[in-house]
């Protein structure tokens, strides 16, 4: 396993110093969030429809969940590579490695939209949620698919907009009904969560970074959180993502307020003992 030397070129540089400091907040509450990313990404991943002896590559592989199951996908004799600009992800993920015991798994510290992955190497590309944060994304896919053999596939599950996902909308409405403004939200062209909600843009990213055959497929079903979770959810709602920056500069009883008005909104959703809130995502496939 190795990793990015500290002297190479980063071109998300804002990205990066931001998912430095919240890996360790991520990787407190990652169970929480493999509830909400978890099944969307066994979708994306389906489509690659990976072979034992193939190479693929993992696009923003956090802490290496995802990269494993390509290995072991692509086992005995395949590879699988996980990139990501989080050097605390990495960690974590090199030791989910270890403890497994998978031998065909390689970690990289790096930007994908500048590093140099290898010309051709890969028979495939995937990404659960990480390809939404490059600061120039024609620049990224086309570098991702340089590293893709000629007719390799490309599968990745991006967020629809976050009217299409009351888990992020109803935590984000509460709190704007206690700081009076809602969470910051990036432009639709800027990187973010929500950068490749539309798929005319997503067409148009990869048609010009040289993708052929786009599919770019909407997906709807719903996140569901138990009664019994609802405060581990809002929890995990304060301290990740739009509310996260809402709130950073906000005092103690400003945060006591925010936490209990989400558990208040996610509570006046239960029907039998459960919150089913919308999930809207986009499952994108090309070819190199």
């Amino acid at each position: 396993m190795s990793s990015r030397d500290p002297a190479a070129a980063f071109a998300n540089v804002e990205q990066a110093e931001f998912l430095s400091q919240l890996a360790p907040t991520w990787l407190e509450f990652e169970d929480q969030l493999e509830q909400v990313g978890g099944p969307p990404g066994e979708l994306a991943m389906a489509r690659l429809e990976l072979l034992p002896g193939q190479r693929v590559v993992d696009l923003g592989c956090g802490s290496g969940r995802t990269t494993l199951e390509l290995a072991a996908r692509v086992g005995p004799g395949g590879e699988a590579v996980g990139v990501d600009i989080s050097a605390g992800m990495l960690a974590r993920a090199r030791e989910r490695a270890a403890r497994s015991g998978t031998g065909n798994v390689e970690f990289v510290y790096a930007d994908v939209q500048v590093h140099e992955l290898g010309e051709a190497r890969f028979d495939a590309a995937y990404s659960r949620f990480g390809v939404m944060f490059f600061a120039d994304p024609v620049a990224a896919f086309a570098n991702i698919r340089k590293a893709l053999r000629p007719g390799a596939v490309l599968s990745f599950v991006c967020w629809q907009s976050v009217f299409d996902n009351e888990w992020m909308l109803i935590p984000g409405a509460a709190v704007a009904g206690v700081t009076g403004s809602l969470p910051p939200m990036p432009g639709p062209d800027e990187p973010g969560p929500f950068s490749l909600a539309d798929p005319g843009r997503v067409h148009a990213v990869l048609d010009a970074a040289g993708f052929g055959s786009v599919t770019v497929a909407p997906h709807a079903d719903y996140v569901v959180i138990s009664e019994d979770q609802i405060p581990e959810a809002a929890r995990a709602s304060v301290r990740v993502g739009g509310i996260r920056d809402a709130l950073r500069d906000a005092d103690d009883h400003t945060h006591q307020r925010a936490l209990a008005a989400i558990e208040e909104a996610l509570r006046a959703r239960v029907q039998d003992g459960e919150v089913r809130a919308s999930r809207g995502v986009l499952l994108v496939t090309g070819s190199a």
